[in-house]
């Protein structure tokens, strides 16, 4: 950073005039543009309405010390040199580097978004063809399934006729047990009078 105040000053004024320059230059090249887009597109009535527009653009920027005078009289020349080449029938495709290059860029995008377009479509078909593939070894293994369950049904039915039998059996049980002490009883009391017959004969 400088120190002294002209020196400070000097930095302001010529980050002004770098703007300045800037904006004289970028009008130049908008027009050069716009007269050689015309050109391409083989528009000789706009061609021709554009080219003093032009050099007066770069007339302006020889006159402002932007470019040499020189490389302003060599840009007014080829500028129309380029229109009585299209009058006179000649093919003339005028280019600039960068919308050249800009055009390439769009050209490559285009070209990798089609090829990434296509090996999806080759990845959803050979999923689709997996899906396919699995599909009926799914059907038959659900069919092997079902096929089991009869049996199961019959187990089932295996187990609820033991359950049952079990239960009838457990009823027998308990209704024997139920009837068995009064058949004591009963023997307990033919006994009793038995022994007080006895008792009375001794």
């Amino acid at each position: 950073m400088p120190n002294i105040k002209s020196a400070e000053k000097r930095v302001s004024v010529s980050a002004t005039k770098k703007l300045q320059n800037q904006m004289v230059r970028s009008q130049m090249q908008t027009a050069i543009k716009k007269f050689n887009a015309a050109i391409s597109n083989g528009d000789i009535e706009l061609a021709k309405q554009l080219l003093p527009v032009t050099s007066s653009k770069i007339d302006n920027a020889a006159i402002k010390h932007v470019i040499h005078k020189n490389a302003a009289n060599r840009k007014k020349a080829q500028i129309a040199k380029t229109l009585s080449q299209l009058e006179k029938g000649i093919i003339v495709v005028k280019v600039d580097a960068k919308t050249l290059k800009q055009a390439e860029q769009k050209a490559a995008a285009a070209k990798k978004a089609e090829e990434a377009a296509a090996i999806k479509a080759q990845r959803n078909e050979a999923k689709k063809a997996k899906e396919a593939a699995k599909a009926p070894a799914t059907t038959k293994s659900k069919k092997s399934a079902a096929a089991p369950k009869a049996p199961a049904k019959a187990k089932k039915d295996d187990t609820a006729a033991t359950t049952a039998k079990k239960t009838t059996k457990k009823a027998a049980a308990t209704e024997e047990t139920a009837t068995a002490p009064k058949k004591r009883a009963t023997k307990k009391a033919v006994e009793a009078p038995a022994e007080e017959a006895e008792d009375e004969i001794k």
